[in-house]
């Protein structure tokens, strides 16, 4: 990696250290089955592959109030959760709420409240992992967007990953855009979690427009 590269990724993670959801939503990425269900509502909710702050701010206020764990969900009413996804300025909160308590009753029923048996499904098929992450209720292309970017850290067979927008900004800073490329060349020593986090990061400097502070930093 030559030195500008270096000077651009260091800007990159000293500006968003920790991947998108952790500097956006507050919570930390996990591979346990509540951290993993946490990642799954926010993905359902998400209005794009860089969620709205109104999208990342319903997840918030869904998942306070001890609803952070797929059995724990599993006991709150749709109609309530409809009326919390509307506080939180959700458009359309009465279909937020079926697709996220349709996705609990999937996710309880057919992995015991625990994504990591979803991955076990998959057997180490990358195309398999993203055919049965996409069966989950609201898990759009938006919602695998945000899934796989964070996943990828402590499930290898979902990335590398780097969504359109991460690519874009990888393009415009003068990096590789191709993620095999920026997991061998960029990432290295950091693997696939040093991926994640730079991925989110160069989301987030697309979404915010912030490319010229980067540049600067760099």
């Amino acid at each position: 990696m030559d030195e500008r590269t270096k000077a651009t990724v260091r800007a990159l993670l000293d500006r968003y250290p920790r991947g998108y959801v952790q500097e956006t939503a507050g919570f930390t990425v996990t591979a346990t089955a509540a951290g993993l269900f946490r990642l799954a509502c926010l993905a359902i909710l998400a209005d794009d592959g860089a969620p709205s702050a109104t999208a990342v701010g319903a997840a918030r206020a869904v998942l306070s109030g001890h609803r952070d764990s797929a059995p724990e969900m599993a006991k709150v009413e749709e109609h309530d959760l409809a009326d919390v996804l509307a506080q939180a300025d959700l458009d359309r909160p009465e279909e937020g709420a079926r697709d996220l308590a349709a996705a609990t009753r999937l996710i309880m029923d057919r992995y015991g409240g625990d994504l990591n048996r979803l991955r076990d499904a998959a057997d180490g098929d990358p195309a398999r992992l993203r055919d049965l992450l996409g069966e989950i209720p609201g898990m759009d292309g938006a919602g695998l967007t945000v899934f796989l970017r964070e996943a990828q850290m402590f499930w290898p067979e979902a990335g590398p990953f780097v969504d359109d927008r991460a690519a874009r900004a990888a393009e415009r800073l003068d990096l590789p855009s191709d993620p095999e490329r920026l997991l061998r060349d960029v990432a290295r020593g950091g693997g696939e979690e040093e991926l994640s986090w730079l991925a989110g990061a160069l989301a987030l400097v697309d979404a915010r427009g912030e490319y010229d502070d980067v540049r600067k930093a760099a």
